[in-house]
């Protein structure tokens, strides 16, 4: 699990007690009095403790330590609780090309269907729709916590699977956004849609659709393909990662599908965290850092002799 900032703003308070620092630091140990008092009378002044030795200037400091650490708790660095389930709808949506300059290379589609498996054992308990495209695009599978049932689906995929040849991955977007964006339970606010393509067919309406879904809640995710078929248009990768970055989403190769899923699964603990409704999910270790910034302040109580 990732630590995540739950009032991440607070950070800012860092840079009023930087300066600070910088200040007590080019002040001097003298305090500033090294300006206006002869330096013959300084030592006189430190022996009748009227001014700090030089070398307990660290005491000044310890109140900015105090600050920091302050600042950083009231930051609230969190982990999500084990077992913690957010009951609102925010699936991952697989979004598998199935055009012929995939299915067409028998290990290409294996590659595919083994990065959509990886997908699915990494939903972490998220329900899991999938969607297939060519020169068309349909629904395989509404978003369910079964992902057994749509591995099942994932297996059997082939080349004969789609009817229409073609590579649209903007059409499947444009479905996606019509299938999800309007049901009652929270919409796409929070799907997480990872497209598993060799890059065919992406452009601008992609990047278009990509972006809308977005804006919408959504984030789009890419795996790219290694290459495409023989015979078919070459693989590319650049469509697909301009259509995840307006997606809002990051691009990885199929054989970094791991990563990605681990990736997916920060984004939504991130996002958890900006919800106040999702507070209760979290465990907040701020009030456990508060007693380090009154440890520090100890010294500064301390009685002069």
């Amino acid at each position: 699990m990732s630590l995540v900032l739950l009032r991440p703003l607070w950070l800012l308070a860092w840079f009023p007690v930087m300066a600070a620092a910088i200040w007590l630091v080019r002040r001097g140990p003298g305090g500033g009095w090294d300006a206006v008092v002869d330096p013959d009378l300084m030592p006189a002044l430190r022996r009748l403790g009227l001014l700090a030795d030089g070398g307990r200037s660290w005491s000044a400091r310890l109140p900015l330590v105090a600050a920091g650490v302050v600042a950083v708790a009231l930051s609230g660095p969190a982990m999500m609780r084990p077992g913690a389930v957010w009951q609102a709808l925010d699936p991952i949506i697989l979004v598998l090309d199935l055009s012929p300059s995939v299915v067409a290379d028998p290990r290409l589609l294996g590659d595919l269907q083994a990065a959509a498996a990886t997908v699915l054992a990494g939903a972490e308990g998220r329900p899991v729709g999938m969607m297939v495209y060519a020169g068309d695009a349909y629904l395989a599978s509404a978003p369910t916590r079964d992902t057994d049932t749509v591995q099942g689906l994932v297996a059997v995929l082939g080349q004969g699977t789609m009817p229409i040849a073609g590579t649209r991955p903007d059409i499947a977007l444009s479905m996606a956004r019509d299938l999800f964006g309007s049901t009652a339970e929270g919409g796409l606010g929070g799907a997480d849609l990872v497209v598993i393509s060799d890059g065919g067919g992406t452009g601008v309406r992609t990047t278009e659709e990509a972006a809308r879904l977005a804006n919408d809640g959504a984030r789009i995710w890419a795996l790219v393909l290694p290459r495409a078929a023989e015979g078919a248009p070459p693989a590319d990768p650049a469509g697909l990662a301009a259509m995840a970055a307006a997606g809002g989403g990051s691009v990885r190769p199929v054989a970094e599908t791991a990563a990605l899923v681990a990736r997916i699964a920060q984004a939504r603990t991130a996002r958890f965290a900006r919800d106040p409704q999702a507070a209760g999910s979290f465990r907040d270790f701020g009030p456990w850092l508060l007693p380090m910034a009154m440890a520090a302040l100890f010294p500064s109580f301390r009685r002069s002799r």
